[in-house]
């Protein structure tokens, strides 16, 4: 199961290809989706959890706790859309593939991708750009 909430005026409005592809990457990767919960939250919100579960004294885009057990994938993921636009401003993208980007990023590190050292952001990244080359061929 894939859940979106709303605690901000963002919406999906395309909640139902979302899921399906997201099932089609961890399917991918060899998992499978058990519950998996996108929470969408405020820069404060954001700033909040991740000054206190990572010490990072600022907001970012996206945070995932990664409750897995196996192959079957469980999580809950915070993003935060000000800053997911944002960074499409920053980085040239538009805000549907930055807001692509940031929930499969959320899935491959509950796949067990990392991105702390150069090589591993290269991997991440690598995959990302896969990931979002198949939605717009499949979902578009």
């Amino acid at each position: 199961m894939i859940e979106f909430i709303y605690n901000t005026a963002f919406v999906l409005d395309n909640e139902k290809s979302i899921k399906d592809w997201l099932h089609s990457l961890a399917h991918s990767e060899g998992f499978e989706i058990k519950n998996l919960l996108y929470n969408y939250v405020s820069a404060e919100k954001i700033h909040s959890i991740n000054n206190q579960f990572l010490k990072h004294d600022y907001p970012t885009d996206v945070i995932a706790f990664d409750y897995c057990e196996g192959k079957l994938i469980s999580g809950e993921v915070f993003i935060c859309q000000t800053v997911v636009n944002q960074n499409a401003k920053e980085h040239s993208q538009t805000i549907e593939n930055e807001t692509l980007r940031v929930l499969c990023h959320a899935l491959f590190h509950l796949c067990g991708y990392k991105d702390k050292v150069s090589k591993d952001l290269h991997v991440i990244r690598s995959a990302e750009d896969k990931a979002l080359a198949s939605f717009q061929r499949t979902y578009k």
